[in-house]
């Protein structure tokens, strides 16, 4: 007896589907936002051709972080003898020899916030939605490729003595545990739906009614 069910999902149909989806994304924002996101992406690509600014870039974070929660654990007092004490007690929430988790989070974080920002869209003309579409396909190729080799080469740091033996790369899989299998609307599932439904039009008929569109005050 298996112990479940696999549903394989091959790196290029999932590379396609980002590509898919910020090339949608970025059609609704504009070539501008759009070309803002891929200068920032693009010097993140630098860590990879020069990754001693990797370490760099992770030895100032930690000491900036240390600075800071030192300050804060030592407030009100700012005696500079309890302060350094403070800062060399503090554990380093990343590693400059392997800065590559803090990479990982600078580059998830940024793709939250940059696409998260609301702006106006009434200027955005038919010809920068298209350059937008075009500039947020290359983002997600640039996103799921950073990520990619980033993974890749914290495994490389972490454990060197493998990839040194000559051993071929190692798979790498997500896998997604106690998946319900029953029916989507099964149960009470389906009344909710009738419930959440009723809602819905119960607002838009307050809305006719009164003559106050839905979200203006």
């Amino acid at each position: 007896m298996t112990d479940g069910l696999t549903l394989p999902i091959t790196y290029d149909q999932l590379m396609l589907l980002l590509m898919g989806l910020f090339m949608f994304v970025g059609a609704t924002r504009g070539w501008r936002q759009e070309f803002f996101s891929s200068v920032v992406l693009l010097a993140l690509t630098a860590v990879l051709v020069r990754p001693e600014l990797a370490e760099t870039v992770a030895d100032y974070v930690n000491k900036l972080i240390r600075m800071i929660l030192a300050f804060i654990q030592g407030f009100p007092s700012l005696d500079f003898g309890t302060l350094e004490e403070l800062y060399g007690g503090i554990e380093l929430p990343f590693d400059s020899n392997n800065p590559y988790p803090l990479l990982i989070a600078v580059l998830v974080a940024f793709v939250l916030l940059s696409y998260n920002i609301r702006v106006k869209l009434e200027g955005v003309t038919a010809m920068s939605r298209v350059l937008g579409g075009v500039l947020g396909l290359f983002n997600g190729f640039l996103v799921i490729s950073l990520f990619r080799e980033y993974v890749l080469r914290y495994f490389q740091k972490a454990q060197p003595a493998f990839f040194a033996a000559g051993e071929p790369a190692p798979r790498v899989s997500l896998a997604v545990q106690s998946v319900p299998t029953g029916e989507l609307l099964a149960g009470e599932r389906w009344e909710l739906v009738i419930v959440l439904l009723g809602l819905m039009v119960g607002v838009v008929f307050v809305s006719m009614v009164t003559g106050k569109p839905i979200g203006n005050k």
